[in-house]
């Protein structure tokens, strides 16, 4: 069979949303996110190993797009700015400082570890992608445990809120600056910031206008299917803004297309019209992301020995982060380690990382290590600190769109 040909492409999907399902029961099975198991899975199936699928084919890269897109569009939808206010400058200081240390340490690391040859940018990206916070499953955690609703899961949900809006905006600040030559100039830095958050601002402010009579229409429409196309439809004109106007991160243009949904009357319907194509598409993304780890660069001494000290790293920088909550009864270790896992939004970052080239199969390998252990460390923690046993849970049920954000009172992981 000829790589390129129409059935190529069919069996590499069929391997891919086979194997995924496979990953994720077996991390399910073990009580650990099953974004986890796609991302194994796509190892196992990729060409370090079983060399099963290509995705870097067309179809295969384009549909793994899509799939990250419609994830931001979907995070976005469960970033509610709102509520966020209400929680007060708690939050604000928590992501602050969950930003500012794992950004510094992982920079510094970086050089310290010689990774990229020394290469400035590479210790700017390592930094970048130390910032995230996964909110989906900390939340899922503190839903398991039945404490969402405490000052901790408040504060930690609306901290990685910020987490998310602010990391994009780095990312896309570094990658901007490496497409430009890779030169670090404040004033380039301070542009393409500007952008990010013009763009931001820029969207919510139009989206406030436009998109509730907007989704009203798609809605009355008598086609059937016009408010989940339409809805997707929004959220890729968004996606693609971001890069042809501003010049940043299509993913950027996916979250701030989500928040402006979030704010509308139709966020629910929405959210449950796109979960099954969620369900199809955003293991893909996972998948081949794994499929493009280089086990052979993984197996490598000085690799393994970076990705544990920038692990070690990542973990100090979050749950320094817990000591910006104040308050009487809040527990900060509980704080510190809900902003620990990096998840999905770690993942996203790795991708983009290498995909431009910024970074090569060594880094993006550290990355991902450091991704899938604070993913894995951080609930386990959780449990032990909040004093309790997690419940059986079903995570497929809750795999993609039930809500983990603080305007709904309980929720499942969005993954």
């Amino acid at each position: 069979m000829e790589p390129g040909t129409a059935l190529s492409h069919i069996l590499d999907l069929l391997i891919i949303l086979g194997a995924a399902k496979i990953g994720a029961e077996v991390m399910v099975r073990f009580k650990q996110p099953p974004v986890i198991g796609e991302l194994l899975a796509g190892v196992v199936v990729g060409g370090s190993v079983l060399g099963l699928i290509h995705p870097e084919g067309d179809v295969i890269s384009t549909l793994a797009e899509v799939g990250v897109i419609l994830l931001l569009f979907e995070v976005g939808m469960e970033t509610d700015l709102g509520e966020f206010v209400k929680i007060g400058p708690q939050a604000i200081l928590v992501a602050l400082i969950g930003i500012i240390f794992p950004f510094g340490l992982g920079y510094y690391g970086s050089l310290a570890l010689g990774l990229g040859e020394g290469s400035t940018m590479v210790a700017l990206f390592v930094g970048a992608a130390m910032t995230a916070t996964s909110v989906g499953i900390t939340a899922r955690v503190f839903a398991d445990l039945k404490q969402l609703g405490s000052k901790e899961a408040r504060t930690v949900i609306g901290a990685a809120v910020v987490d998310d809006i602010l990391g994009l905006v780095i990312l896309a600040t570094v990658v901007g600056a490496f497409q430009s030559g890779g030169e670090i100039e404040a004033g380039a830095i301070g542009l393409i910031a500007l952008k990010a958050f013009g763009f931001f601002a820029g969207v919510i402010l139009l989206g406030k206008v436009f998109a509730e009579p907007l989704f009203k229409f798609l809605l009355a429409m008598r086609v059937s299917g016009s408010l989940v196309v339409g809805a997707f439809i929004f959220a890729a004109i968004t996606a693609v803004a971001a890069e042809r106007l501003a010049g940043l991160a299509p993913i950027v243009g996916a979250f701030a297309a989500g928040m402006v949904v979030a704010d509308t009357s139709h966020d629910t319907v929405i959210r449950e019209r796109l979960r099954p194509i969620g369900l199809l598409l955003i293991p893909i993304f996972f998948l081949s992301i794994g499929a493009q780890v280089d086990l052979s660069a993984l197996a490598s001494p000085k690799v393994l020995i970076a990705g544990g000290v920038i692990t070690l790293l990542a973990m100090a920088g979050k749950i320094l982060s817990g000591w910006g909550a104040f308050g009487q009864g809040i527990n900060r270790w509980v704080v510190g380690w809900g902003m620990l896992p990096r998840g999905e939004v770690g993942l996203i970052f790795a991708s983009i990382g290498l995909s431009v080239g910024l970074v090569g199969p060594d880094v993006h390998g550290v990355i991902i290590l450091m991704v899938v252990l604070t993913t894995l460390i951080a609930p386990m923690v959780l449990t032990r600190l909040l004093g309790k046993k997690s419940p059986e849970t079903d995570f497929e049920d809750a795999a993609i769109l039930e809500s983990t954000s603080p305007h709904v009172g309980g929720g499942d992981n969005p993954l």
